[in-house]
């Protein structure tokens, strides 16, 4: 693809998430999602392979599911006469909008697409679909929990943290466990929004740049299953400690950033009352942390029992891959929010 179609598809795609962001109009909102998609499949399909094509045209059609955000609009509007989005979502238009955003996000019982989506895809476009692909969604689902108190949202984000635990235990491609990890952290997120929007803000930011950061590493040392990640340290030292340390931040373990967010909602969870979803998060985030250390052990050359490695891969490897500028910008960015994420929510605790 020639190097202007390609700015010209990627400004596309910024532009129609940035509509979204800032309009107050349920039509305005619909065309900047639909702007964005169509903009994002011709970047997918830009590798000509057939699993590479499989995969773009099921993401193009569980998308054209945001069909349904339209529907539940002219609903909202039919009912209310307004298509503004400060006013109160009525029922049967806030069950559509949910459906049609679970579709986007990837959400239980709507997230069966995601995992072979993502399997299909490169890592830079699969980053996109992982990534930047889930702010305009999860804008408009931190809207509706504002707007109206719903137990299909809390339903639906449960029932994500569990699927996204479970659904990545028995697997070895790396992007099929991404996969399942970001449908257990949307789980999460989407449910911090219902008690606290900053927390759910924070958490959103935070998944973002970790994400980024695994998924350039990947691609940069072309890790696409289990096996090829005891090559890591050999072809570049400073990538598996950066890889241990953003995989183990996503799982949630103290003293990083990832632990922080999850303990902040937790916590705003508690406050509220709910201990049984508290409960069920915990026991969820304790599952997921059986395939982040799968990663952590292999990345670390340390032989995990339940999967056969290559042993013999990083001896035979003499050629060291250097971390290009953008990884280090990423890394960079991981290492500051993992440092200063736990202090600024300290502070506004304490506050």
């Amino acid at each position: 693809m020639y190097r202007v179609n390609l700015i010209f598809l990627f400004t596309t795609v910024v532009s129609g998430t940035n509509i979204v962001i800032f309009s107050q109009n349920w039509f305005v909102i619909w065309v900047g999602l639909e702007l964005s998609t169509l903009a994002l499949v011709p970047i997918l399909i830009s590798n000509f392979f057939s699993r590479n094509v499989e995969a773009t045209i099921k993401y193009f059609l569980i998308q054209a599911f945001s069909a349904l955000l339209l529907n539940s609009a002219l609903i909202q509007a039919w009912l209310t006469g307004s298509w503004s989005v400060p006013r109160p979502v009525q029922s049967l238009s806030f069950i559509l909008m949910a459906i049609a955003l679970a579709f986007k996000l990837g959400l239980a019982p709507c997230h069966f697409w995601f995992p072979d989506v993502l399997q299909g895809l490169p890592f830079l476009q699969g980053l996109i679909v992982a990534s930047w692909q889930k702010i305009a969604p999860l804008i408009i689902f931190f809207c509706i929990s504002q707007l109206s108190f719903s137990y299909l949202i809390i339903t639906d984000a449960l029932i994500s943290t569990l699927i996204g635990c479970w659904g990545g235990l028995n697997q070895t491609q790396t992007r099929k466990i991404l996969a399942f990890s970001s449908i257990g952290n949307m789980g999460w997120i989407v449910l911090t929004s219902v008690y606290s929007l900053n927390a759910a803000v924070i958490m959103m930011l935070v998944y973002l740049t970790i994400t980024t950061s695994i998924f350039m590493i990947f691609n940069l040392l072309n890790i696409s299953t289990l096996g090829h990640l005891n090559s890591a340290t050999s072809m570049s030292p400073i990538s598996a400690l950066i890889i241990v340390l953003s995989i183990l931040s996503l799982g949630g373990l103290p003293p990083l950033a990832g632990f922080t967010i999850k303990f902040y909602s937790l916590l705003s969870l508690i406050n509220s009352g709910f201990m049984l979803f508290s409960i069920v998060l915990i026991v969820s985030s304790l599952l997921s942390l059986f395939f982040y250390l799968r990663i952590s052990f292999n990345a670390s050359l340390i032989l995990f029992p339940q999967h056969i490695m290559n042993i013999t891969s990083w001896r035979n490897s003499s050629s060291v891959a250097s971390l290009s500028l953008n990884t280090w910008f990423i890394s960079t960015l991981f290492v500051i929010g993992a440092f200063s994420t736990p202090i600024i929510l300290s502070l506004h605790m304490t506050l």
